[in-house]
This record gives C-alpha cells, sequence and structure tokens, in this order.
C-alpha cells in the first residue's frame, strides 16, 4: 500500500471512532445538567483500575500520583515527621536474552530486591524524597554467573543497589514540583517498570494545575538509569546514570497541555526537544464511555510527528487507534499503529516504553521501524477476563497476539498474563511470551513471574 492509502485507512479508523462516540446515547447516564451520574463514574473508576496490560494505555497514563506528605511547622518536624516506605519484589526469568547469539541459549534468574524510600513532611510547601533501587542474585536457586540471565542484574551479572530517586520537592494547591533524581510518566520519557529496575531520571518536572479539568506538565531531564538504559553491548549497566543520547548533548526539554473534557476522558498535546535525536510533537485523545448497563467502551486516538536533529535518523509519523469493550469482567481490545517514515529513517520510543497502542511485552513498533527503515505498520488484539464474579476481585487474565511488519521483515508475538492484586499492598503477575522475527533468528519463549509486597 502507498503513502496515501495507508493515511486514509487510518482516517477511516478515527472517523469511524468518532462517529460511534458521536452516535451513542448516554441520555439514562445523565443528571438534569448533562453531567455523568455519579454511579457511572464510580463504575468507570472501577473498570479503569484493573491491571491487566490492555489498561496501560488508558486514560491517567501519563500522570504522577500526588501523595502529599504530612506538614511540619519547622524545619526539624521534616525530619521528625518523616514516612519511610518500600515494596519488595520477588522475580523469576527464564528467557533466551534479547541480545543473544542464535542459536539462542535459555538462560534463568531469580532475585530479591526492590525499593525502599524515605518522604520527609513539607515545611512550606518543600520535602525531600530519597529511594534506593535493589536487586540481589538468590544464588542458592540460581545457576553459575556464566549462565545467569542478564535482565535482573548488572552488566557483570552482578547484584546492585543505587540511588535512584533524590530531589527536593515543593507542592501547593496548584504547583507540584521536584528536583533532582526522579520517576516520571510522559509520553516519551517513562518508569517502564518491567523488570527490578524501573527507570529515572536526573533533572526537574513540574505539574500545574489551571483548574480541575486543565493543567500542564513541564520538565527537562539530562541522564537515566534503570532496566532500559542498559547496553549491554556498550558495557552501560542499568544502576548507573548515564546520558540520554550521548555526552555532547544537553538533554530533553518536555512541555505538554491536558484538559479533562469528560470524566476519565482527556486531550493532550505535547512537545519534546531531544538535542542531537528529535523534536517531537504528541496528540492523543483518550477517554471511556458508559454503552449501557455494564458496558464500558474505551477508546484512543494518538498521532506523532517527529524532526530529525542532527543526522540521527529519528524521523517520521505515527498514528495509532485503540479500543476496548468491556462486558461484566470480560475485555475484548483492539489496536493499531502505523509508521511512515522517508527511506532510512525511523521512529523512537524515546527513554522508557514508548506511548504506541500496539506495544507487546517485548515487540514494539519502533523495533520493525528500526529494523526496516521504510513505513511500517503493527496490530494488537486481545481477550480478558476479570474474576471478580468468582469472589476473586483483583485476578486477571488475558491473552494478547500482535504483529508487526514491514517491507521485509515481520515481527509476531503472543503475550499470555495473570495479574491478581492479592490484597491492597500484595499483588502477583506472570508473563509469558512468545517472540518470532524472521531477522538473524530472534526467537525465543520467556516466562517472567513477579510478586510485590508494599509497606
Amino acid at each position: 500500500m502507498n503513502r496515501l492509502v495507508k493515511l486514509s485507512l487510518v482516517a477511516c479508523l478515527i472517523l469511524n471512532t468518532t462517529t460511534l462516540l458521536a452516535h451513542v446515547d448516554g441520555s439514562e447516564h445523565l443528571n438534569n445538567e448533562g453531567e455523568i451520574l455519579p454511579d457511572i463514574v464510580d463504575k468507570v473508576l472501577k473498570e479503569l483500575e484493573k491491571n491487566g496490560i490492555f489498561y496501560t494505555k488508558t486514560v491517567g497514563r501519563f500522570e504522577i500520583t500526588k501523595k502529599l506528605p504530612e506538614k511540619a511547622e519547622t524545619i526539624d518536624e521534616m525530619f521528625n515527621y518523616a514516612d519511610a516506605y518500600g515494596n519488595i519484589r520477588l522475580a523469576y526469568i527464564d528467557s533466551a536474552h534479547k541480545i543473544s547469539t542464535s542459536p539462542k541459549v535459555k538462560k534463568e534468574a531469580s532475585a530479591i530486591g526492590g525499593e525502599i524510600g524515605i518522604n520527609t513532611a513539607t515545611y512550606h510547601g518543600v520535602g525531600f524524597h530519597i529511594t534506593s533501587y535493589i536487586s540481589q542474585n538468590l544464588e542458592f536457586a540460581n545457576p553459575n554467573k556464566n549462565d545467569l540471565n542478564e535482565d535482573f542484574f548488572n552488566t557483570d551479572r552482578d547484584s546492585f543497589i543505587y540511588i535512584s530517586e533524590a530531589s527536593i520537592n515543593y507542592s501547593n494547591d496548584f504547583v507540584y514540583s521536584k528536583l533532582g533524581r526522579i520517576k516520571v510518566e510522559t509520553p516519551y520519557a517513562n518508569s517502564d517498570d518491567i523488570r527490578m529496575a524501573p527507570n529515572t531520571f536526573e533533572g526537574a518536572w513540574a505539574n500545574i494545575d489551571y483548574t480541575d479539568k486543565l493543567k500542564t506538565q513541564i520538565m527537562f531531564i539530562n541522564r537515566w538509569a534503570g532496566y532500559d538504559s542498559q547496553d549491554e553491548d556498550a558495557g552501560l549497566s542499568q544502576d548507573t546514570f548515564k546520558s540520554l543520547v550521548n555526552e555532547n548533548a544537553f538533554g530533553m526539554a518536555t512541555i505538554s497541555l491536558t484538559y479533562e473534557y469528560a470524566p476519565e476522558s482527556e486531550i493532550s498535546l505535547w512537545y519534546n526537544f531531544i538535542d542531537e535525536m528529535s523534536s517531537i510533537v504528541y496528540t492523543e485523545v483518550v477517554g471511556v464511555v458508559p454503552l449501557g448497563d455494564d458496558v464500558l467502551f474505551n477508546y484512543g486516538v494518538q498521532a506523532s510527528h517527529m524532526e530529525e536533529l542532527k543526522s540521527s535518523n529519528v524521523a517520521g509519523d505515527v498514528l495509532g487507534v485503540m479500543s476496548i469493550l468491556s462486558y461484566k469482567g470480560v475485555s475484548i481490545a483492539g489496536a493499531y499503529n502505523i509508521a511512515l517514515v522517508e527511506d532510512g529513517k525511523y521512529i523512537t520510543n524515546g527513554f522508557g516504553g514508548g506511548p504506541y497502542y500496539t506495544s507487546l511485552d517485548e515487540a514494539t513498533i519502533e523495533a520493525i521501524s528500526e529494523a526496516v527503515r521504510k513505513d511500517s505498520e503493527a496490530f494488537r488484539l486481545g481477550a480478558g477476563y476479570e474474576f471478580s464474579n468468582f469472589g476473586l476481585n483483583g485476578l486477571v487474565l488475558e491473552g494478547v497476539y500482535g504483529e508487526l511488519y514491514g517491507s521485509v521483515h515481520t515481527l509476531r508475538e503472543i503475550d499470555a498474563i495473570i495479574t491478581y492484586e492479592i490484597r491492597e499492598n500484595l499483588s502477583f503477575e506472570a508473563i509469558y511470551t512468545n517472540y518470532e522475527a524472521d531477522v538473524d533468528n530472534n526467537t525465543f519463549d520467556r516466562y517472567l513471574v513477579r510478586m510485590n509486597y508494599a509497606f
């Protein structure tokens, strides 16, 4: 298909989604002022609290939760009222490592770790925050170092502990800001918590609430650490902070505007300048509509435009649509992305998991785009069930199939996911991934299990 045909197909998908929303008769869910009834809002919120992979691409995924610490009357009280918190994570992985040579050799690893940190109270809105990420080798359960899967450890296959977050924070009724080592959730820089150590960044971030519906995020970052930052070929470990692009680039600047046009539904516009890589404009509309008793429709439309900087070859356009239909615990989901680039160019995820709707446990449209350096496409289909009807609140079972293809290469992936929020502070997840690529025999199966206990 030529580019005009592809753009026409995406435009039809977007138009059909918009038309469907325009013809939904939701009057029975509105009060006399045209606002959605509180019980319907509660139902929507409950649906969005599900832990499944489908719901990682819905409203609110680019927000930082504002949990403000206790206020202090003096500087001494800031530290007297300091609050310790943590998350203990026990994890197991069995997989051929993604950069291992063919034929693939499966390696396993077990680790215990997580995060432990302290928040001080705030004095005139100012507080301090520090967190360490930890991943320790369970040697009694693991093979020798040469046969150890690298995903849980640094490039030397050693355990690690490092200061992942350390910031001065300021908050009032309108502004929440952080300066130092911080965790952020934006389209092209995010934590992407998929192993032991989520991504964190060095820089500054602020959220400004103009009203209860309109807000802005402003960010500057220049270094990062965490699993996605690890590069075994370059000897860059996930437990050390390194430059985003290179030592000469000053970093990444971001500004956004988000408007909540309905409960749990919003439109956002983001501008990202990544020095010596790309300038990226990203926009998205996501939301949820009640279609009737116990029926919810989640939808999303996204578009990204990238301009190349310093001959990086990162340039192009990405368009996407997604939808999730839910009824009494059953969910059916679909998503589509298309990347339109000039020959030799490719699109990027940025620094983290990227914003694209078709992303799977391993594969993203960035991977196929970088491999073919031409136009590429991806789709994801899935179904899931939440077992609250059987008294197992928080247990979600999902199956996902995705394909990503370009002019000469194809990636296929099947994911089977179990997530279980056993209690508010105790959760379990297990993911099976079957990944097939026609490039360099890069095909493998992966089993990943994680249990988290928060305190």
